[in-house]
């Protein structure tokens, strides 16, 4: 079985840009029921991903001496400064069901890209247990 069949395409995936500002990422992921989304470069290029706690975690370490979050900053901060880079690793479109599975596990969803790291779509944790689910398998 390909991993492509898992597969939810880019067009149909929520992700923000690395350049964003901290506050439209905040927007964007309010208006969303997602807790963590995937970012890439205006060229598609997948780099990472960022969570809720991400956003927190910087606004935390943005108070000032009278323990004021500094509110103004999230004009300015930019997505890739907030994101941790080495979550939600990605799996290339060509990785076995096997490799994707070892992933899953430990991801709610494994980002794929094609050859040249542009973002291919994601696969969902809920979508393979749902397949195993249906097949009898489990």
């Amino acid at each position: 079985m390909n991993i492509a069949y898992f597969l939810t395409p880019r067009q149909e995936v929520q992700a923000l840009y690395d350049d964003n500002t901290l506050r439209k990422g905040l927007e964007v992921m309010r208006n969303s029921t997602y807790s963590a989304m995937p970012v890439t470069t205006r060229d598609n290029i997948y780099l990472g991903t960022v969570s809720i706690a991400d956003f927190l975690w910087y606004l935390f370490d943005d108070i000032d001496d009278d323990g004021n979050i500094r509110t103004k900053n999230a004009s300015k901060a930019r997505v890739q400064q907030i994101m941790k880079r080495n979550t939600y690793p990605a799996v290339n479109i060509t990785a076995t069901v096997e490799e994707l599975m070892g992933r899953i596990v430990d991801q709610n969803f494994v980002p794929v890209v094609d050859g040249r790291g542009a973002l291919m779509g994601i696969v969902t944790r809920h979508k393979v247990m749902d397949y195993f689910n249906n097949s009898g398998v489990l």
